[in-house]
């Protein structure tokens, strides 16, 4: 058995200062003591001089496009269209393809990451999952350029969702976004999707997306077009790509909206009164990467949805590191409480993906993971540029 304190423990519902963790040998937290910030020193305890929060849950990730790191310069991306245009035309596979996705599994883990949603358009990261210290929820995204190549992309989706439950992993078919997905394409995922229990779909991650929705122009409607897209083989009969996300999606599924870098407070209302169940993801660092700026996450936390973290892929980030998201959030909205971004990192997650059994809090009978953030403001209570992570647990 382990016991350890640190100055504070977030533990992803409350603030606990210098309480005790006890922890079996499998990591399982079999007690928490409450020493109301009265401790002495005792054998047996390690104490932290800083702050202990649960494994963080990586809500969105493109784990097989690991390969990709540092291919589209952040300096010459213009914008979600022009990242699209340049993604499609450099995503080959390499022979070192698998290494590079251990790789970038080894650094979720040694960044305190648990869990994670992940995208798969392929089968390339299955094997990677089956053995991973990772729990992992794959999106078995897909989507084409029109009617008529729809039969086959699914039967693509399909196989890929077939070989998850052959390895007993976990997962759904997903649409990619609602600009991407043909209206065949589209009822074949709703008709299969009967028993789905969690959905991802990217959501206004750029400025020319609802335009799209509106009138099929615009900038990002330009480069679908390019890319040999058949524009008329999509039904757009909504107000904005949110409302056509949402339409085609059950209430009772655990969406998780991801992006949101151009959602607005109108339709931020409009997800909240469709469905209990909605998750917004952020991930800042490849918003900055791609868009050059961030979602007005201070509106989302202002209205108290449920706010996820994601680091989305390497084709987008330098790193995979959830507190480096978080860092960033603080950078850019020091406003946000430290123990608000917290539930975002790991609790929320937990939900959004439906594992806060076991991850995304600190109680006892959990195996969450235990983090340690040194190098912490304990005069603001928050993150510092400098602040570093240690897995504990």
């Amino acid at each position: 058995m382990k016991r350890i304190s640190a100055a504070f423990i977030y533990t992803g519902k409350s603030i606990l200062k210098k309480a005790i963790i006890e922890i079996d040998d499998k990591g399982k937290i079999i007690n928490i003591i409450d020493t109301k910030g009265k401790i002495k020193e005792q054998e047996s305890l390690k104490y932290y001089n800083g702050v202990i929060v649960p494994g963080f849950i990586n809500a969105h990730c493109h784990l097989e496009l690991s390969h990709m790191k540092g291919m589209i310069k952040s300096e010459t991306v213009k914008g979600l269209p022009g990242f699209i245009d340049e993604i499609v035309s450099k995503r080959n596979f390499p022979e070192d393809m698998h290494d590079k996705i251990h790789k970038a599994d080894r650094e979720m883990r040694i960044n305190g990451i648990v869990a994670v949603g992940d995208i798969s358009n392929t089968d390339d990261s299955f094997e990677l999952k089956k053995n991973s210290n990772i729990y992992y929820y794959t999106f078995v995204e897909t989507f084409t350029t029109s009617n008529t190549t729809a039969t086959e992309t699914f039967s693509t989706a399909e196989r890929n969702h077939l070989k998850l439950k052959e390895n007993n992993l976990q997962g759904a078919i997903v649409p990619h976004a609602s600009y991407s997905v043909p209206d065949k394409l589209k009822k074949m995922i709703i008709d299969y999707n009967k028993d789905a229990q969690i959905i991802s779909i990217h959501n206004q991650e750029t400025s020319s997306e609802d335009e799209m929705i509106k009138s099929k122009s615009g900038e990002l409607a330009e480069v679908m077009l390019k890319k040999g897209f058949v524009l008329s083989d999509f039904t757009f009969d909504k107000n904005s790509s949110l409302e056509l996300n949402l339409s085609e999606l059950k209430k009772s599924c655990n969406i998780l909206l991801i992006h949101n870098t151009f959602s607005k407070e109108k339709d931020i209302d409009f997800a909240e009164n469709f469905s209990e169940n909605i998750y917004w993801t952020f991930c800042p660092l490849s918003n900055q990467y791609i868009e050059k700026t961030l979602p007005d996450l201070p509106l989302f936390y202002e209205k108290g949805v449920k706010t996820c973290i994601g680091t989305d892929s390497y084709a987008s980030n330098t790193k995979l590191s959830v507190l480096s998201e978080l860092k960033e959030i603080t950078k850019s909205f020091p406003q946000i409480p430290f123990v608000k971004l917290i539930e975002s990192a790991c609790l929320n997650g937990a939900k959004a993906l439906k594992i806060d059994d076991k991850y995304g809090s600190i109680e006892v009978g959990k195996n969450p993971g235990l983090n340690l953030i040194t190098d912490f403001d304990f005069e603001k209570m928050n993150l510092k540029v400098s602040s570093k992570i240690k897995v504990l647990v």
